[in-house]
């Protein structure tokens, strides 16, 4: 039996914070959604029932909305790519991990500008 990663995902993580180039997004917040998704070998932690050997998803999630907010991005591109190196450099359990990003306010009449992007360690 050959066993594929597993994946963890956040979905929809919606919080304000400083995104886009324009003068009045530098100093206003807005909201942004984001999805992560992280593969990882559930193997130790479904034998041990260890959190241990997996991503506490929750303790992911908040230190993605400080990453995040601190970091003052201009681009949804680079805050996808900077996002993913970040969780590859602080969770070394992930394997290969996907941000997107979308700002439901970029566009009036559109659900929102989004960026994704997928890195494989």
């Amino acid at each position: 039996m050959v066993v594929e990663p597993g994946k963890i995902s956040l979905r929809d993580l919606t919080f304000d914070c400083i995104i886009g180039t324009l003068p009045f997004e530098r100093v206003n917040e807005q909201p942004i959604i984001l999805n992560v998704s992280l593969w990882l070998d559930f193997t130790l932690a479904a034998r041990n029932e260890d959190l241990a050997h997996s991503i506490d998803y929750a303790q992911l999630a908040e230190d993605l909305k400080g990453f995040i907010r601190l970091s003052c991005f201009q681009l949804e591109e680079t805050l996808v790519m900077e996002t993913a190196r970040h969780i590859l450099e602080h969770y070394p359990k992930a394997q290969m991990v996907e941000v997107s990003v979308r700002k439901p306010q970029a566009i009036p009449d559109c659900a929102g500008a989004e960026s994704s992007i997928r890195i494989r360690r």
